[in-house]
């Protein structure tokens, strides 16, 4: 019985926390400057001019940009593979 109530005890605890916490970028905390649930879209959008800036937009850069993005992630992910790899070995041979 006590190890379900530590258990909703932790759970309770845990959850007050994570409200508590920064938004996270990529594993960063973000400013509280940045923080979304405080930035006044109504000042950011005023300035804007939509339509104009919709015909500014060049797909093909973007599309370009994904690819060389994709193509880092294989790489550092064949990276990460590798060194398992290794490290897998390795082990295998002290143990």
């Amino acid at each position: 019985m006590g190890a379900v109530v530590g258990g909703a005890a932790f759970g309770v605890a845990k959850l007050a926390n994570q409200r508590q916490s920064r938004p996270k970028v990529l594993g960063m905390r973000l400013p509280n400057e940045l923080n979304p649930q405080r930035i006044d879209v109504g000042k950011l959008t005023g300035h804007v001019d939509v339509k104009r800036l919709a015909k500014n937009v060049d797909l093909k850069d973007i599309v370009r940009q994904i690819g060389n993005l994709a193509e880092q992630v294989e790489a550092h992910s064949e990276e990460v593979r590798t060194l398992s790899g290794q490290a897998k070995r390795l082990s295998r041979r002290l143990g």
